[in-house]
């Protein structure tokens, strides 16, 4: 019986053990809930913390990496369990209440118990999968756009109006590549950039690139700068080619547009690894250069200039940069003669009215506009390193010394002239710029392709309407020019030049000494010294002084190198006899001089070496007599412009001179009577 009961008994027990033990783990709920809450309460603030970690890396890397999916998932749980956890706060401080009220809800507490501890488990799941075992940050997916930083907000209509025509462009199909082209620091890039945050972009392209070419760029430079931007990453060791492919497979069949900003050679787009943008792929080029042959070495569809600013929008640009001050009646005209020197530049606006910036003291204004505008002295440290040295890029650039000496003789011209091509390219080939074995028309040919090159380059511009035969330098590369040929630069030529100016007081000995070239062209100029020492001087340029009648008989006595000698548009009344001694003259102008009567005796014949000689004036019939025989002398003769008053002059020169009827003589202004045309005839 024992026996019996016994082994009831044991399994009654077994029930027992079975029993209870969900019924304890249910007290229990109840009994700890205070204890779990508060460990639960511990584990959720690490489970913040942890959160809160990868976030912040997250954000840190948010350029370059983003969360993977799996990381977004398990903050999405986190979230939920920071809702779970506030909700069943409120239930535990509920139940908190009705205890220290005696009035227990036991089955609600041990319910609440039990979530409590489900929570505190589900939080160690999510401990767990925080680890990441491949990490939770990958590679991001390149942006459409990468912003630029904003133009300032003084930005003028041109630029919005530069802009508008960019985007049309754009938005035709035929017009994949387009080239922005202008003087540095005329504001291309300015225009490069409000296109790059120009919302619309981005629903036109997949990618859009933007490279800062520069000078001197390698094919590699260019390519890890796309692969910058759009996430590659390369091997160690991998070649300019085979980089190419792979650019090439991933920009395959994407829309892009390709922002190259100062370019200054050809980039060849198919080595670097981009298709070819053409109307059929959708993709675009758009390009900043200072040369227009770049333009269209890239094979632009359109090019669009850049232009200086109005004096109205430049006045607007100074102004608003400036501040009131500059509408100070003391200081108004001196501000508008200021922005007048910066000749609409955008880049020389913004310096100088930096440096003028609610400066209210008058005399400080007055001195900053004396030194503008004498740029080969000047102290202005701005102008000089921020405006100077962007456009000498430009000139340092350019592809030969001869094309340099080129611009650098423009520099002789007085501010805003229009040049005449024909005068300017006589002037090279006679100093010696251009080779003397070039016939004037090779010459010409010559100068019009530098002339070209350098309106090309952006440092000269061409005239159009009436003056469509002359080109114009702008104010500011003239500033640069001076500077550069100024005793101090170092450059090869040094240039005294007081063109288009009032001469207050006669150059310093010194400054004659070393010019290389002088220029006092259209100046109220009187008077000259009595014998400067200009050992180095090949051009002297002094038409357009009517008032100057005298020349002193030893002016020419130490100018041994003289080679162009322009004397039109002065109110000479006889030419020294210092002038005789003027051995390498090669050009020799003397255009309505109509108070000059008569030529030392014998002045032309010695002077053998003129290429180039032009008179017209009211010579008398005896010195035009000798002056028609003397000319049949030269036999370097190739530009005449002369009146020979009567027939058998003219008739005497084309029967002696031997440049005549050689026909070395290619560019003649023959004429007959002084208010006659007889006989006028011009050839070229």
């Amino acid at each position: 019986m024992a026996e019996v009961t016994a082994a009831c008994t044991q399994p009654v027990c077994e029930i027992g053990k079975c029993l209870w033990a969900p019924i304890a783990r249910r007290i229990n709920y109840a009994r700890k809930l205070s204890k779990n809450w508060q460990a639960l309460c511990k584990k959720a603030s690490e489970l913040g913390i942890k959160r809160n970690d990868i976030v912040v890396e997250i954000n840190i890397m948010t350029m370059q990496k983003t969360s993977t999916e799996e990381c977004d998932a398990w903050r999405t749980e986190v979230v939920e369990m920071e809702n779970k956890i506030e909700t069943i706060k409120q239930e535990f401080n509920v139940e908190k209440k009705c205890i220290g009220g005696l009035c227990p809800d036991i089955f609600a507490r041990i319910e609440l118990g039990k979530r409590v501890v489900n929570m505190i488990n589900d939080i160690d799941v999510l401990q767990e999968k925080s680890k990441f075992e491949r990490g939770f940050l990958v590679d991001s997916a390149p942006a459409i756009v990468e912003k630029k930083p904003g133009p300032d907000s003084t930005l003028s209509t041109s630029a919005y109006n530069t802009l508008g025509m960019v985007l049309d462009k754009i938005r035709d199909e035929s017009t994949p590549k387009i080239g922005i082209w202008g003087m540095g620091g005329v504001g291309k890039t300015t225009v490069l950039q409000l296109l790059n945050n120009t919302p619309e972009i981005t629903t036109m392209f997949d990618h859009v690139i933007w490279v800062t070419v520069s000078k001197s760029p390698s094919i590699r430079m260019v390519q890890e700068e796309v692969v910058r931007r759009l996430k590659i990453k390369l091997d160690v060791g991998e070649s300019d080619e085979t980089v190419a492919s792979r650019l090439f497979h991933k920009l395959d069949r994407k829309k892009y547009l390709l922002l190259l900003d100062d370019v200054w050679e050809m980039v060849d787009l198919a080595v670097v690894g981009l298709p070819n943008p053409n109307k059929d792929n959708g993709c675009k080029l758009v390009l900043t250069t200072r040369n227009l042959e770049v333009c269209r070495k890239m094979g632009t569809y359109t090019e669009i200039k850049v232009k200086v600013l109005s004096e109205e929008e430049a006045m607007e640009m100074f102004y608003t940069n400036v501040g009131d001050v500059a509408r100070l009646p003391a200081i108004k005209k001196l501000a508008k003669s200021i922005v007048k020197e910066c000749d609409g530049l955008p880049l020389a606006l913004k310096v100088v009215s930096g440096a003028l910036r609610k400066e209210a003291n008058v005399n400080v204004w007055s001195n900053f506009l004396r030194e503008m505008r004498s740029p080969a002295t000047s102290f202005i440290e701005d102008l000089i390193e921020k405006v100077f040295k962007v456009l000498k890029v430009s000139y340092d650039y350019l592809k030969n010394t001869q094309t340099k000496k080129c611009l650098l003789f423009c520099g002789l011209y007085p501010e805003d002239s229009n040049i005449k091509k024909p005068e300017l390219i006589e002037y090279w080939k006679a100093e010696g710029i251009l080779s003397r074995k070039l016939t004037l028309e090779e010459a010409h040919d010559k100068g019009e392709a530098i002339l070209q090159a350098l309106i090309n380059a952006s440092l000269l511009e061409k005239c159009d309407g009436d003056f469509d035969n002359h080109v114009k330098m702008h104010d500011v590369v003239r500033d640069l020019v001076l500077a550069m040929s100024s005793p101090e630069s170092g450059e090869e030529s040094t240039h005294l030049v007081r063109a288009g100016i009032s001469l207050e007081k006669m150059p310093e000995e010194a400054e004659w000494k070393k010019a290389t070239r002088i220029s006092f062209m259209d100046h109220d100029l009187r008077n000259l010294p009595e014998s400067p020492n200009c050992p180095e001087l090949l051009t002297l340029l002094l038409q357009g002084n009517k008032n100057l009648e005298v020349i002193p008989e030893t002016f020419f006595d130490n100018m041994p190198n003289l080679r162009v000698l322009d004397l039109s548009h002065t109110g000479i009344k006889s030419l020294p006899t210092s002038i005789l001694k003027l051995d390498n003259i090669r050009e020799l102008v003397l255009l309505h001089c109509y108070e000059l009567k008569a030529l030392p005796v014998g002045m032309i014949s010695r002077l053998s070496q003129i290429a180039v000689f032009k008179l017209t004036g009211r010579l008398s019939s005896e010195s035009t007599a000798i002056v028609a025989k003397e000319l049949s002398d030269l036999s370097s003769l190739s530009y005449l412009d002369f009146d020979f008053q009567r027939v058998d002059n003219l008739q005497y020169f084309l029967q002696h001179s031997r440049p005549w009827k050689q026909r070395t003589l290619t560019v003649f202004g023959l004429a007959v009577g002084r208010d006659s045309n007889e006989v006028a005839d011009k050839g070229v």
